[in-house]
């Protein structure tokens, strides 16, 4: 297997049984529960890209040296236990014990985490994979033997914590690695400098969800918190389904490609790309009323279902923008990106605190990644040295899925299987009819 096809199968295994863990979880659970953990949860996803990302990819830039990687694990490891320590302490100021048990999970991040970015270093992205699948696997059985006899969100806090213990231990099985030498501070001050801008970027990228996680529960109360996770995990399985093979493949291609022939690769690459995940999203706009029953149950989906079809129009932007994003990751321009992040952060919080229902506050954040989606392009086009002519692959899939979703509206409920069959066929034939017209 290549290794474009294992990073594609780890992305997926990170997202995806996560987002089925807690779809199944909701056949068991009350939205009160699920939203409990997700509550509890949230400052932890918030935190974990110091060691997911700043740790890991700092072992990466700095290279196999012993000393540095013996420094970057003295950093690891005490800030793992600094954040357990603070996390186990707002638990218990707040009386809140599912957070004091989710509060071990950054110290088995800190153990772990340099022992990951050597196998990433290495690219031993089969091993990575592998490990992942293995450890989501073995805690999806035990968080599944604790759902089926009852023990409520306590199966998704040993889900998590079984799910990084493992990882840890098999991190460190594979590399083969342990610290030599005593922490050495004019190391740590070197590469602390470094593990904190990479943590920061890393925090900005990921922080929008975690924060409307906690926005909701706090605003709302715990069934909303519930309900939103339903939808947010659905959004992110969704987007591990449909986006990641097209991420993996393009990336590589465009990095092959000399400068001046990317942007002759673009259009085939929009054109992909908007055709597939506007099928997807438009589907989803009309078919989540009756789907989301039959996947997570009538009482979750009764609340889940207006947040999702509100964040549906947070996927196609994402897939969208995603090939001009990969022409600019391929180019070097990542500054762009990461100001495009902190804009929408800063927006869908403005527009959030108007919300006045938990999906409003969803729309916010759609209607936020229009706006600095908007913004992202008039930037990003002529730093690639593009006009708006170059987005114009888009129009047909744009204009197919307007027409699917239109008529639709003014149709009757249909059963689920008819919708997906009558709505794909004339998806096609709306969007073979440009070409159509090239060819006559």
């Amino acid at each position: 297997m290549s290794p474009r096809f294992w990073s594609f199968v780890l992305q997926w295994s990170r997202v995806g049984i996560n987002a089925g863990i807690f779809i199944l979880a909701a056949r068991f659970l009350s939205l009160a529960e699920i939203g409990a953990f997700a509550t509890a949860f949230a400052p932890i996803r918030l935190t974990q890209g110091l060691h997911k990302a700043g740790i890991g990819e700092s072992v990466i830039i700095l290279g196999a040296h012993q000393r540095r990687q013996d420094a970057l694990f003295a950093l690891s490891l005490g800030s793992g236990i600094a954040l357990s320590l603070c996390f186990a302490a707002i638990g218990i100021a707040l009386s809140a014990p599912l957070l004091i048990a989710l509060s071990a999970v950054p110290l088995l991040n800190g153990i772990g985490a340099v022992s990951e970015g050597i196998l990433r270093q290495r690219l031993q992205l089969r091993a990575l994979t592998l490990r992942t699948m293995a450890s989501q696997a073995i805690a999806a059985l035990l968080a599944f033997g604790m759902l089926w006899k009852g023990s409520g969100p306590w199966a998704l806090v040993t889900f998590a914590l079984s799910h990084a213990a493992i990882n840890a231990v098999l991190s460190y099985r594979l590399a083969m690695w342990r610290p030599q030498s005593l922490p050495n501070w004019q190391y740590q001050r070197l590469i602390s400098g470094l593990v904190t801008e990479i943590s920061t970027r890393d925090l900005i990228n990921a922080a929008l969800f975690p924060l409307m996680q906690l926005a909701t529960a706090f605003a709302f109360g715990l069934p909303a918190a519930g309900a939103f996770q339903i939808a947010v995990r659905i959004l992110n399985l969704i987007e591990a389904l449909t986006l990641s093979p097209l991420r993996f493949l393009a990336l590589p291609q465009l990095r092959q490609l000399p400068v001046s022939q990317r942007t002759a690769a673009l259009p085939e690459h929009l054109r992909l790309t908007a055709t597939l995940s506007l099928w997807v999203w438009g589907f989803i706009f009309l078919a989540a009323p009756s789907a989301l029953p039959l996947l997570i149950g009538t009482a979750p989906a009764k609340a889940a279902t207006p947040i999702l079809i509100a964040l549906s129009g947070f996927g196609p932007l994402s897939a969208l923008l995603m090939p001009i994003n990969q022409m600019l990751i391929a180019g070097g321009h990542t500054r762009l990106m990461l100001h495009r992040a902190a804009l929408l952060l800063g927006v869908t919080c403005i527009f959030g605190i108007l919300a006045p229902t938990p999906t409003a506050l969803a729309a916010s954040i759609s209607l936020a990644a229009l706006l600095t989606a908007l913004w992202h392009l008039t930037r990003a086009l002529p730093l690639l040295g593009l006009t708006l002519a170059a987005l114009s692959p888009l129009t047909a899939p744009l204009y197919a899925a307007a027409a699917v979703v239109a008529f639709f509206a003014v149709l009757p409920p249909l059963a689920l299987p008819v919708q997906l069959t009558l709505g794909s066929a004339l998806y096609g034939a709306l969007l073979l009819i440009p070409y159509r017209r090239i060819v006559t």
